[in-house]
Parts: C-alpha cells; sequence; structure tokens
C-alpha cells in the first residue's frame, strides 16, 4: 500500500486545472462596468479636501452621479463633517459590490499621497486654497478648487507656475459661469453673437423659469429688444 504523501501529481494538477478553465467565471456588473458605470479602469478617483457646504451641496452631490467617477477619500479637520461626508460617499455606493469604503482623512498631505487618487476637490476656506493646490499638483494630482482661487495675487501666480510647471490641470469653480444657477453662458453667447440686437446695457436682478423663457423668445424671433429686467 502507498504512503500518501499529500503533494500533487502532475496528472492531478492537469486534471484540476482544467475543470477550472470549463467552470463559467462570475465577477460582479460593476467590475466590468455598464452603460451607467464605466469599468474601475476607466474612472477618474477623486478626493475631497474641505467638506463643508460647498462640497456636500454641490461637489459630492454632483461627482457621486457620474458613473466615470470614483470618490475615493473624504479630507476634513472637523470630525462631523468629515464622518458626514465618508457615509454620504459610502451611502452612494452601497450597491456597487467592488467598492470598498471611503477613507476618512483629517490631514490633506496624507490624501494627496496616495497613488490611487487621480484628482481632488478643494473646498476649504479662502485663505486655505493655495497650499493645498500647490501640494497636490507636486504630488501629480490634477484640482478642481473653489472660488475664490486663492486670497491674494501672489498666490494665485505660485499656483499658476506650479500648475504650468508640472503640467496639471487646474479648473477654479465659478458655477454662475457654467450654468450650475443659471444661463449665464446662453445670455453672453446671445449678447456677443448678436442674436438679441445691439446691446446697450443689460441688467441681471432676476433668476427664474420665466425669465430664461423670455431670453429664449427674444433670441428666437431675433428681436432688437432687450429690457432691463428681463435679461
Amino acid at each position: 500500500m502507498k504512503k500518501r504523501t499529500g503533494r500533487m501529481t502532475r496528472r492531478q494538477f492537469v486534471r484540476v486545472a482544467a475543470g477550472a478553465a470549463a467552470a463559467p467565471m462570475i465577477v460582479p456588473r460593476s467590475v466590468l462596468g455598464g452603460e451607467d458605470r464605466a469599468a474601475p479602469s476607466e474612472r477618474i478617483t477623486v478626493g475631497f479636501i474641505g467638506c463643508g457646504k460647498m462640497a456636500n451641496d454641490y461637489h459630492l452631490s454632483t461627482l457621486l452621479q457620474f458613473g466615470d467617477v470614483q470618490a475615493l477619500a473624504v479630507c476634513e479637520v472637523d470630525a462631523t463633517r468629515r464622518e458626514h461626508a465618508r457615509k454620504r460617499v459610502e451611502d452612494a455606493y452601497s450597491k456597487d459590490t467592488a467598492y470598498r469604503g471611503c477613507d476618512p482623512y483629517a490631514d490633506f498631505r496624507e490624501l494627496i499621497a496616495r497613488d490611487d487618487v487621480d484628482a481632488v476637490v478643494i473646498a476649504t476656506p479662502d485663505h486655505w486654497h493655495a497650499t493645498p493646490i500647490v501640494e497636490a499638483c507636486k504630488a501629480g494630482k490634477d484640482v478642481y478648487c473653489e472660488k475664490p482661487l486663492t486670497l491674494t495675487i501672489a498666490e494665485a501666480k505660485v499656483c499658476i507656475d506650479a500648475v504650468r510647471k508640472l503640467g496639471r490641470v487646474l479648473q477654479t469653480g465659478s458655477q454662475q459661469r457654467s450654468s450650475v444657477f443659471g444661463p449665464f453662458r446662453l445670455a453672453c453667447e446671445l449678447v456677443r453673437s448678436g442674436r438679441i440686437g445691439h446691446h446697450l446695457r443689460g441688467r441681471v436682478d432676476e433668476e427664474g423659469a420665466e425669465s430664461r423663457e423670455r431670453v429664449r423668445e427674444l433670441a428666437a424671433d431675433g428681436s432688437d429688444e432687450l429690457v432691463e429686467d428681463e435679461l
């Protein structure tokens, strides 16, 4: 009688390997991506620095809806806000089996030191914009920073130099110029193109559906009318 050594023979290995190859491989849908969700390798990984009103009301609520964005970490010195942001991210991804959690930080330097973060969203107080911008660029991250970009012109020049020298992408948030709060860009295009006639003076003092509809009506009929309280 042969003594069993516990070692797998070559014949046994081939038989097991062949069986494994024939078995179907089942992976979560989130790993492969889909119509509303890019595959993990195609997503932009993001960290949030500063988790106050702007981050919670606009940045998180918007970016968490994008299928090609993955929030990996949040940074906030206030523990309550930090925990709120972390939970918000994890709740948004709770149905994604490929997601393993959102890491919270109190020091932004720890967040930008991560190799798996592609970009950061900075929404700290105004006087704490320049330092995270420059350090994030040094760490190889692209940056979206809330307005105002910096507290002083000198700080702005330092940020610009860092972006250019290190070849990074920097965008400063100005929602009224990107149509988050109203058709500002549409109004500018209508004036510049001459669609509403010769422009003498304009004043914006109201924001709402009726005002937007009136601007579109003036543009559609090529009217030269320019009513101050309607534009």
